[in-house]
């Protein structure tokens, strides 16, 4: 299989237009339906994708090792304290450029640059160093793609996997006109704005209806924020940002609850900003306010009973095990069309 995508990286939804966006998608839901046909997609026979996790991970683990596998190829797990990049400092560069003479692609998790790091007050370096990666990979004589699978700053295969999600459940006409409340969940664990910044870009070049809700001091990226309006401007998109989790819900279709630290604070003072917030929670009295049959989605881990009640979690509406699911499906496509 040969594809005008071949080749490219995925690091950042904002290197992605309209049209290549919605190609994955649609050819993410032709792999879903092989799939649950049972039918073979090898289109990556032969083919050896690197996976470094320097971050822990469940879905982005099992999900990729799996797609790259139903794809016909080879997975293979790396972490940096096993290779040479921790205890002998060997150089990335050198990393990358031996990798390019073994594989056909890299999969890379990476938040946080060292990875000890516990805050965001050092945001952005772990971004960069993926985009240098990139730029490694892309030399020749065996230029390969390089998939993200999350950094601080972007999450862009986990926000495919939403949008593939409401595209199921809403129809692709459908999907750009319902209401998605994307709001600010209380949590003790650390979050980037990653999903935030990637999913209001990916609303933006996709033309989505979408109200963003944050507490004062947990506001996503303002230059994310302005690169989803300007695409907006474009698609049609309809972005809002309010500071109300119940102006958010209201006539909702799709309560999508993320947590996030705050940017460029000490872990300490982050966690004093967010220790009056407990009421930041989704819980039943919100989907009152939304429309009828709306849809509770979260990228998970999920912290029951802070960011979200039980009740939410657990009940009919919630979808993050559809959501979980494509992510399989999505990421196939991805790495069909990159490295095939």
């Amino acid at each position: 299989m040969r594809s005008h995508l071949k080749g490219r990286h995925f690091i950042t939804i904002r290197d992605w237009n309209k049209e290549e966006l919605e190609t994955l998608l649609e050819f993410g839901f032709h792999l879903k339906k092989k799939y649950a046909l049972g039918e073979p997609t090898r289109y990556l026979e032969g083919k050896t994708l690197a996976m470094l996790f320097a971050d822990d991970s469940l879905r982005h683990r099992v999900s990729f090792e799996a797609g790259i596998t139903q794809l016909g190829g080879h997975g293979q797990f790396l972490e940096p304290v096993k290779l040479h990049l921790v205890h002998s400092k060997e150089p990335w560069h050198d990393t990358v450029h031996v990798m390019q003479r073994y594989v056909d692609g890299i999969m890379i998790r990476l938040s946080r640059n060292p990875p000890d790091v516990k805050d965001l007050t050092n945001y952005g370096a772990a971004h960069a160093l993926q985009e240098e990666l990139a730029r490694y990979a892309s030399m020749p004589p065996h230029p390969i793609p390089v998939i993200s699978a999350y950094s601080e700053k972007e999450h862009p295969c986990q926000v495919m996997a939403n949008v593939m999600t409401l595209i199921e459940k809403y129809g692709w006409e459908g999907f750009r006109k319902k209401k998605v409340a994307m709001v600010w969940g209380f949590s003790r664990l650390r979050f980037a704005p990653s999903c935030w910044n990637s999913f209001g870009v990916l609303a933006g070049t996709l033309g989505m209806n979408v109200t963003f809700a944050s507490p004062k001091g947990f506001e996503w990226d303002p230059e994310y924020q302005k690169d989803a309006l300007r695409l907006g401007e474009r698609s049609g998109a309809r972005l809002e940002f309010v500071d109300s989790m119940e102006k958010a819900v209201k006539g909702a279709d799709v309560i999508y609850v993320e947590p996030q630290s705050a940017i460029g604070k000490p872990l300490e003072e982050s966690e004093r900003m967010r220790a009056p917030l407990t009421h930041w929670r989704v819980g039943m009295e919100h989907f009152k306010m939304a429309n009828p049959g709306a849809y509770f989605m979260h990228d998970m881990p999920i912290r029951r009973d802070e960011e979200v009640t039980s009740e939410v979690a657990d009940g009919p509406m919630s979808i993050i095990y559809d959501t979980a699911e494509n992510s399989l499906h999505v990421q196939k496509a991805i790495m069909a069309l990159t490295m095939a």
